[in-house]
């Protein structure tokens, strides 16, 4: 009995390199497609939340009488009190001009202060 033929498959070298790179390429962006899809997939349901942590002790206090608040009362009453003075009149038009620069210099440092305030406040961690 003769021996059993085996098929054989033959390539040249530059073929056969070019298949095993298209096969690791093709590989490569499967795992990419589906990376991507595990990324921007549906949201999953939300589950119970975890018991609250250790709260730490508290800090020390910080300087006295500089909180947001008695802040904001100082800076409004040098805005008044400065708003009183131009329309007071008896000044020359140069004091007047430094008095209404004044005016606006404290009214944006109450607007950022009171942003300040507001955004720490909105956080709901801080009594305010």
């Amino acid at each position: 009995m003769p021996p059993e033929e085996r098929p054989s498959i033959t390539l040249p070298r530059n073929q056969f390199i070019a298949l095993v790179i298209g096969v690791c390429v093709l590989a490569a962006a499967i795992g990419s497609g589906l990376a991507l899809l595990a990324q921007t997939g549906p949201e999953g349901p939300r589950g119970k939340q975890g018991p609250r942590g250790h709260v730490g002790k508290r800090g020390p206090a910080g300087p006295a009488g500089e909180s947001a608040g008695e802040e904001l009362g100082e800076l409004e009453g040098e805005v008044e009190e400065l708003r009183a003075e131009v329309e007071a009149g008896g000044e020359s038009s140069a004091e007047v001009g430094k008095l209404e620069e004044r005016i606006e210099a404290l009214e944006e440092e109450l607007e950022s202060v009171s942003e300040i305030a507001h955004g720490i406040c909105g956080e709901g961690s801080f009594i305010c």
